[in-house]
């Protein structure tokens, strides 16, 4: 396949390359960016095929993007994807909006048959019978000029994203995965799967059952606010201050500089941060009992290891038989859900994954086994 493409890096080319992209039924949509001394990522190219032309739109050199956001909402224009989470909060931050209605290649693929999380360069593969190289992934794309491989690169992206889009269309348009391929293309364009709410934060440190109420009332404010902060400076978390350190803190009830820098911060984040850090730690100690979080429950995570077999063993087979990865059909986490929701009158109750085309797809072959 001949790679063509237009370079958009001035205004009047940028303003011509949209009238022909409102003009499509579907855009293949890919984005370059960086992500390493920034809390948000910083758009360095912006890529998009409607299947008969390619335009690279330059972010760096253009002075408002702000048309495309338009073509981002348009329902009548399908905005296609590879592995779209980290695109969704391209465009949150840059534009303010998510695309709607997203074709996730990857999802598709996997209801497919291709495989459930399949790589942009294996599904190029399968497809298309191509070989990509991925050199170029990790250069930079926000230096200038960005260089003749970066372009081909950027462009060989979306070029094929499409014809892959084209291939999966016909053989979609005539399965009855075709309502649960979309039902999970809508919950895409509604959130942002790489974005966790700041009093939720805390959530990601391990064996929070180990904490007191009062400690857990603190690391919940102490993840908030350096999600916060870190938003505010754009600067990643880690930069305002390490999970080891803030962990430390809670164990260790440091109130004074010094304790903070025994915790693990370093002499610049102490000297930044201290007094919020201090005022967080001595207002946890004043909060009513009242006002504070309760224990989190241990999860020791055993489950009846014959049925988990066995409920395994059920999804591969109805996997097989409807053609799709059985990951996407359920995962192993819900089965353990579902394992744990059993009822001291022993029954068990579908965890909220297994709901809609699941339940009847799958879920109710679980309960029945179960009940055997």
């Amino acid at each position: 396949m001949k790679l063509e493409y237009e370079y958009v890096c001035e205004d009047h080319q940028f303003d011509k390359a949209i009238k022909v992209c409102q003009q499509a039924t579907a855009l293949a949509i890919d984005t370059e960016f960086i992500r390493v001394s920034t809390y948000y990522p910083e758009l360095g190219l912006l890529q998009v095929c409607d299947g008969n032309r390619c335009f690279l739109f330059d972010p760096v050199s253009l002075s408002n993007l702000a048309a495309f956001s338009e073509i981002l909402t348009d329902k009548k224009i399908t905005k296609i994807f590879h592995s779209c989470s980290e695109d969704l909060e391209v465009f949150q931050h840059a534009f303010g909006v998510l695309p709607v209605p997203v074709y996730d290649t990857q999802i598709s693929s996997a209801f497919l048959g291709a495989g459930f999380s399949i790589s942009y360069q294996a599904l190029v593969e399968h497809y298309l019978s191509v070989l990509l190289t991925k050199d170029q992934t990790r250069s930079n794309w926000l230096a200038r000029p960005l260089t003749k491989q970066q372009l081909n690169y950027a462009a060989q992206d979306v070029t094929y994203l499409f014809e892959i889009y084209k291939t999966q269309q016909p053989i979609i348009k005539n399965s009855k995965k075709r309502a649960w391929i979309e039902s999970e293309f809508k919950k895409l364009g509604s959130e942002i799967p790489t974005i966790v709410p700041s009093d939720e934060a805390y959530r990601k440190v391990g064996g929070l059952w180990r904490f007191s109420p009062r400690q857990l009332y603190l690391l919940r404010n102490l993840f908030g606010w350096r999600e916060k902060k870190a938003r505010a400076e754009n600067r990643p978390r880690n930069r305002i201050a390490e999970k080891r350190a803030l962990v430390n803190i809670v164990k260790e009830e440091c109130s004074t500089r010094p304790a903070l820098l025994t915790a693990g911060l370093s002499k610049a984040q102490a000297g930044k941060y201290a007094f919020e850090i201090i005022d967080l730690v001595k207002e946890s100690e004043s909060v009513s009992e009242m006002d504070l979080p309760p224990l989190v429950t241990r999860n020791n995570g055993k489950v009846d290891s014959k049925k988990l077999k066995s409920l395994r063993k059920i999804v591969e087979d109805r996997a097989n038989g409807l053609g799709m990865a059985p990951e996407l059909l359920c995962k192993r986490k819900d089965l353990e859900d579902l394992l744990k929701s059993r009822s001291f009158s022993g029954e068990y109750s579908l965890p909220e994954a297994l709901s809609d085309w699941r339940k009847s797809e799958i879920g109710i072959a679980l309960l029945e086994c179960l009940g055997d």
